[in-house]
């Protein structure tokens, strides 16, 4: 039995090799290949988010760098991803409390490796300023109503970002 197996194998093996068949496709991504990318396309409902979302909006659209475009987008599409990732509860739960929430928002750009640290002024301390505004300074376990003003927060730099790309 194990030698009948093992014949198989083989000739399948050398009718692989007489073929040859090309197997690239198999293996690399064709061109074809998309990336579904998600924005946040509505103002924030809450005025004091939309301040906030408009400084950050104005940060953005003042850069004269040739990747602003680019740059905005992506974060604006890993805002909207943030959003969705905060509001899981029950046993998918991954963030827990506002210290998680503050340093999510704090390595956006590293997470991207996006090199956006000397290329708008303010933009880091507009960003966390608005999650600030949106769930206070304190470290504290979330609630749901916390929990949905850290997504809501989210959302709005989600906004502000793609609204800076314009």
């Amino acid at each position: 039995m194990q030698n009948k197996v093992l014949l198989a194998i083989g000739a399948i093996l050398v009718l692989f090799g007489l073929v040859k068949p090309d197997l690239g496709n198999i293996f690399t991504p064709s061109d074809n290949v998309s990336v579904v990318e998600s924005y946040v396309v509505d103002a924030p409902s809450d005025t004091d988010l939309l301040e906030k979302a408009r400084e950050i909006k104005e940060i953005l659209q003042s850069s004269e760098d040739s990747t602003r475009k680019s740059d905005a987008l992506k974060l604006s599409s890993l805002y909207a991803d943030i959003a969705t990732l905060i509001e899981l509860d029950g046993e998918d739960q991954v963030v827990k409390d506002t210290n998680a929430i503050r340093q999510v928002n704090s390595i956006a750009g590293n997470m991207l490796r996006l090199d956006i640290k000397d290329k708008y002024p303010n933009l880091a301390e507009a960003s966390r300023s608005l999650v600030v505004t949106a769930i206070g300074d304190d470290d504290v376990s979330l609630s749901d109503d916390l929990r949905s003003k850290s997504a809501e927060a989210f959302r709005a730099l989600s906004w502000a970002f793609y609204q800076g790309s314009k």
